[in-house]
């Protein structure tokens, strides 16, 4: 019971718990004691929780966690065993015997008890208890595999090592050795280390391979799963002396090859280094074992026979196996004859001395068997991992068996002596005395071996490297986090610390500016509301800081240490003061001011003012979110305009810490004259007015009632096809409230409801207990309103539609291909009017309406909604009809155009001027081809007609058809005119721009003449290409009878610009063809008469010749001539001789085919009577003046400036 006691008052597990236990209880009643500059981090209880837990969690990773985690993984190693063994006995692939039955069930039995199992060597009564606190679990023992051929003695040496196996008590030897050989895999528990003894069928693999070979590998796999870090301390090996002895070089050889394998096999699976000890069992067998060691005592035969080599040097690559082997061997055989001697003389029979004597030649005669075997099994190899025998040990678990007699048969082999081959055996094989009796060996050389060397080597094996890694990693990783938490932590309190403390700096530096500014306040009793909010800015704001924000402060400001809360706190409770002395008081001004200077001229808004004025004086009837409201919008009715829209945002949320929380009365008189005055201002309003303008405002707003616009009404295809006057978008339409739905789900519901909410409401703030109109005539007169605003809402937004404007005749080919397609936007439009314009209904179809207003004016409803527009009108007169038919009626040409021709067809009244625009766009069409391939459009008056149809249609559709006539005509001009410009380009202005242009006498300044024939050809009527284009192309479209031509008018009587240019060519042409082709002919020509009107004195005589032509004149009667242009002579020449005073002459001559144009164009022309033109010509310093009248109104000598087309 001490030993329990001691054992547990001793434990570090315990005292750690109550080293942990102490500390938390220090944090928990000493920590709200603990301060830094006032800052108490441990006060709170949520801190200390965190505290303690951070401390319990810190003991239970470094004691509980690696304990439990040892458990569990001992525990899981002995379930898979208990679950492998007989998978394995299956596996065999024969049946149990009973041998084997009785086995199974003790090896599960064993497996039970072994997972609760401690070896910690204690066999006192209280080692129950004191295993409960061991770290000496079962992985944790070094394990050994032990690997040899089948009856190599692997089992024998094990049993009989002298070590102690502590479940031997209770199971014995018998249980955890097998009967007859190990079958699959023995294991020994030994308080020192597992044993784990393998079946000799794993090393060879002989009998089954397959089978074998998978179970091996199963093997090595349950030691890699669950000793990652270090499978197995080592490896020992056994080889018998009678395999060494009886079996051929080449059995031996291969036997050594199978050790090499599986010891490669578990070095690439189990991925480590590991000690290989050589175990060279049966050393009993050898001729004279037992007689030279019968003289041991138990000591004696505990000690180690054998040799080990350096473990750093055996490692070396070139390390002498074979010749640190004979070394060591030679001093083996060495120390046997050394000790021959002593041996000899403690025995006293011959006999025994005799095969004393020979023992150690027969120990001698085992070398080089040995040798060649460990050559086979550590041969270094490129390819193959190195191994080299940690030593090489003899042992003897028993003495059974016949001994062998190398050393006699070599003798008689060589002296050829004759052997007695009867019984079948020969000396080289075994001894023919009798045997050793079975039952009575003891063990050799075993147990120091395995306790003082094999065992205490256990740390030399290799560990898995990357598990080691790993490990590591993870322990320091948990140190590391521990350590940066303690950082972590440690740098944030102090960082919280310092910035609380810059806080506090912050929040103090702030006080006196707000002191001066309510110093600044005192002493005036009319405040304006902007004028206390630096005040109320100031104190709202005074916890802010402008490095964080207060209501969510870092973490980097808490840890305990925050004190935001604390001036928050404060300081909402000055604002709170200053709101109650400040801001509400200069909100009962502002309101009793304006209804002071109130005329009554928006009864509803009077109404409003009047009812939050009276709040303040009936707690029972305030409502805080209405007299917020209120406020704001009379300041932004009356906004000054030094205020901003910050200034205004920072009022209303004062506004709203002041009046929503809690009731507010006013702290001024109530003044009942001001009250009574404008209950009679209101009361000249009727009822009705009142209740449509709050339905208006309340609805007009409402986001359930959808607006009605031409997406809605069209839908996609609106945009392709219309557009809005205004330039609104067409997105924007008529409001929901003018619906029918908006009317009957919405506003026919509502009537009642506000009506008697106002009416309540009139009650307390208008004191009256009556109202002022019969119910049902003020439900109608609120129809009335409706209907009449209904109206005004349509025609307006009807009357803004237009079709989309087309910049060019393709683009309204597509518009009004879209319209009078079986898609029309322009049907839908006229179907879905047709619906919504009809808000009168039968009284069976009428649904259930929605319920009244309970609350007219809830503070849900905001002033600002009731109060969006201040339209007010007069109730118009209604009729004998109700108020829903006023509507209809007036819309009844619109909604007769969307009826069907006969019930239940698809075709409606407005499919008939659809069809007109589908001849239109067949037209457009036809036009467009015609242009595009340089014809004449063709002739048609499907615009005529559409213009007419026009007129058969309401106003609202008159002008979307018109536009499309107008614009179509205009489209169909502009697009003819393009294409006459092409021709005539073609057609005539090139060969104008190569024959005509730039040359006389169409130019007059021109050094080219223009030939006849070009002329004739340019001009000639009938043929030339001016006139023949003209008589093909423009006859019909161009009016002639204008001063200047032009086209004729599109049906809206406007001309296309820039048409003007186009026929100028053409009408300068027509007078060029009058002067030069004034006859009709052919060719250019024209006749001119020519009179003398005087010359100088210093001229005897005139002689004018005009190709054969001639004019005499001698200062006598005025001579007349009248010429023709050409001339009979063909001369193509004008020639004017003088003959002067003085004997000589002068002469004035010109040629060409425009001669008589030159001749003319040399004489300055001074304008005569009538057509009549007078040239003064100067030759040689003598001047003539002759007057030509031109046959024609055309003057050939005054051209028109031609340009070419």
């Amino acid at each position: 019971m001490l030993n329990i006691l001691v054992s547990i008052l001793t434990n570090r597990i315990l005292w750690g718990f109550l080293g942990a236990t102490a500390l938390a209880a220090v944090i928990w009643m000493i920590g709200p004691l603990f301060s830094i500059a006032d800052i108490r981090p441990l006060e709170s209880v949520q801190n200390r929780i965190i505290g303690v837990l951070v401390i319990f969690l810190i003991w239970i990773h470094a004691h509980l966690v690696p304990r439990i985690y040892r458990a569990w993984l001992n525990r899981r190693l002995m379930d898979n065993l208990n679950a492998a063994q007989p998978e394995q006995s299956k596996g065999d692939g024969a049946p149990l015997n009973n041998a084997d039955q009785i086995l199974a069930e003790r090896f599960d039995e064993a497996a039970e008890i072994l997972k609760k199992a401690h070896f910690n060597g204690s066999s006192q009564r209280g080692a129950q208890w004191t295993q409960r606190f061991s770290n000496q679990y079962l992985y944790q023992l070094p394990w050994y595999v032990i690997i040899g051929a089948p009856g190599s003695g692997k089992t024998t040496a094990l049993m009989n090592s002298g070590l102690q196996f502590p479940l031997a008590d209770r199971f014995g030897k018998t249980a955890l050795r097998g009967i007859g050989g190990t079958r699959n895999c023995d294991w020994w528990f030994t308080n020192e280390a597992v044993l784990l003894d393998t079946a000799g069928r794993y090393t060879t693999q002989e009998s089954e391979q397959t089978q074998d070979a998978g179970e091996w590998l199963r093997f090595i796999e349950l030691l890699r799963k669950y000793r990652r870090r270090q499978p197995i301390n080592g490896v020992i090996i056994t080889i018998s002396v009678s395999d060494l002895l009886t079996q051929t070089p080449e059995a031996s050889r291969q036997q050594a090859v199978n050790l090499r394998q599986r010891l490669q096999e578990l070095h690439e699976q189990l991925g480590i280094r590991f000690p290989v000890y050589v175990l060279v069992t049966k050393a009993d067998l050898l001729k004279g074992f037992r007689s030279y060691f019968a003289s041991f005592d138990k000591t004696q035969r505990d000690q180690i026979w054998g040799f080990t080599f350096p473990w750093e040097r055996s490692k070396q690559a070139d390390f002498d196996l074979m010749g640190a082997f004979m070394q060591e061997f030679t001093l083996l055989q060495q120390r046997l004859d050394a000790g021959l001697p002593d041996t000899l003389l403690q025995e006293r029979d011959t006999k025994t001395r005799a095969e004393s004597f020979l023992f150690p030649q027969e120990f001698a005669a085992l070398r080089p068997l040995l040798a060649d075997y460990l050559s086979t099994v550590f041969a270094r190899s490129n390819f193959e991992t190195e191994f080299s025998p940690r030593g090489i040990y003899l042992a003897s678990g028993t003495q059974e068996g016949l001994p062998f007699d190398r050393v006699m048969g070599e003798l008689n082999r060589a002296l050829s002596l004759p052997v007695n081959n009867a019984d079948g055996d020969s000396w080289d094989s075994v001894s023919k005395e009798a045997p050793i009796p079975a039952g009575k060996g003891q063990s050799f050389f075993i147990k120091d071996l395995l306790q003082n060397v094999i065992f205490r080597e256990a740390g030399i094996a290799g560990q898995n490297r990357w598990w080691e890694l790993r490990s590591h990693a993870i322990i320091w990783s948990g140190y590391a986090a521990l350590l940066t938490l303690l950082v972590v932590f440690g740098t944030l309190w102090l960082i919280s610390y310092g910035r609380n403390n810059s806080y506090l700096d912050e929040v103090q530096a702030k006080i006196p500016g707000v002191a001066q500014q309510s110093k600044t306040l005192q002493g005036h009793s009319q405040q304006d509301l902007f004028d206390l909010l630096p005040l109320l800015n100031s104190l709202a704001n005074l916890p802010a800081s402008a490095a964080f924000d207060v209501n969510d402060p870092p973490l980097t400001r808490r840890m305990g240490l925050y004190r935001g809360d604390d001036i928050s706190n404060a300081s909402q409770a000055l604002y709170q003061k200053s709101l109650q002395q400040l801001l509400l008081p200069a909100v009962t001004q502002r309101i009793t001011t304006w209804l002071r200077n109130d005329n009554g001229s928006d009864a509803e808004y009077s109404y409003e003012a009047l009812k939050a004025y009276q709040m303040l004086y009936q707690p029972k009837h305030y409502d805080g979110k209405f007299l917020h409201s209120w406020v704001m919008l009379n300041l932004r009715r009356n906004l000054p305009q030094n205020v901003t829209q910050a200034q205004l945002s920072q009022l209303e949320r004062h506004l709203a810490q002041l009046l929503e929380p809690q009731i507010q009365s006013s702290p001024y008189a109530k003044e009942e004259a001001l009250i009574g005055r404008h209950q009679a201002l209101i009361k000249q309003n009727p009822l009705s007015t009142r209740v449509y303008g709050r339905l208006k405002r309340l609805l007009e707003h409402d986001e359930s009632l959808q607006p009605v616009s031409l997406t809605t009404l069209v839908g996609p295809q609106s945009e392709l096809a219309f557009s809005r006057k205004s330039g609104k978008s067409i997105s924007d339409g008529v409001p929901g409230l003018y619906t029918p739905d908006g009317y009957w789900n919405s506003f026919n519901g509502r009537i009642d409801g506000v009506a008697d909410a106002l009416h309540k409401d009139d009650v307390w703030v208008l004191g009256m207990n009556a109202p002022q109109e019969d119910k049902q005539q003020t439900d109608n007169a609120v129809r009335q309103l409706y209907m009449r605003d209904f109206i005004a809402n349509w025609d307006g937004f009807l009357a803004d539609i237009q079709l989309n404007n087309s910049a060019d005749l393709a683009q309204r080919i597509n518009t009004i291909r879209l319209i009078s397609s079986s898609n029309s936007p322009l049907r839908k439009l006229v179907i879905n009017l047709g619906k919504v314009l009809i808000i009168a209904r039968t009284t069976e179809n009428e649904e259930e309406q929605e319920p009244s207003l309970q609350n007219g004016n809830s503070s849900t409803r905001t002033l600002e909604t009731l109060f969006g527009n201040n339209d007010n009108a007069p109730i118009a007169t209604a009729g004998a009809q109700t108020p829903e038919q006023l509507v209809t009626d007036h819309y009844t040409p619109i909604i007769e155009l969307a009826k069907p021709l006969e019930k239940g067809s698809k075709t409606i009244v407005f499919d008939d001027f659809l069809r007109q625009v589908d001849d239109l766009y067949r037209y457009l069409t036809a036009v467009q081809d015609a242009a595009n391939s340089g014809m004449t459009a063709p002739g048609n008056d499907a615009i005529s007609r559409l213009q007419a149809s026009a007129g058969r249609l309401p106003k609202e559709l008159q002008g979307m058809f018109s536009s499309m006539a107008v614009g179509a005509s205009s489209d169909t001009q502009r697009r003819d005119l393009e294409n006459i410009r092409k021709r005539i380009s073609v057609e005539v202005g090139s060969f104008c721009r190569q024959a005509i242009a730039g040359r006389y006498p169409l130019v007059r300044s021109a050094s080219n003449d223009v030939t006849p024939d070009d002329l004739a050809r340019m001009f000639a009527p009938g043929t030339g290409l001016m006139d023949t284009f003209f008589r093909d192309n423009l006859t019909n479209k161009v009016d002639t009878t204008q001063q200047r031509w032009r086209f004729t008018p599109g049906i809206d009587g406007k001309t296309l610009p820039g048409s003007e240019g186009l026929l100028r060519p053409f009408q300068q042409a027509q007078s060029i063809r009058d002067a030069f082709f004034a006859n009709g002919t052919a060719t250019p020509s024209y006749r001119v008469t020519v009179r003398t009107v005087r010359m100088d004195n210093t001229i005897l005589n005139l002689t004018l010749d005009v190709d054969g032509q001639q004019l005499r004149y001698s200062h006598g009667p005025q001579a007349v001539q009248l010429v023709s242009w050409p001339g009979p002579g063909g001369t193509n020449q004008v020639r004017m001789q003088l003959g002067l005073t003085n004997g000589t002459t002068s002469t004035l001559v010109t040629n060409g085919s425009w001669a008589l144009n030159r001749f003319f164009d040399r004489a300055r022309i001074t304008p005569g009577g009538n057509l009549s033109r007078q040239a003064t010509f100067t030759v040689d310093g003598h001047q003539v003046t002759l007057e030509f009248v031109p046959n024609s109104i055309r003057n050939p000598f005054q051209l028109p400036g031609f340009v070419c087309p």
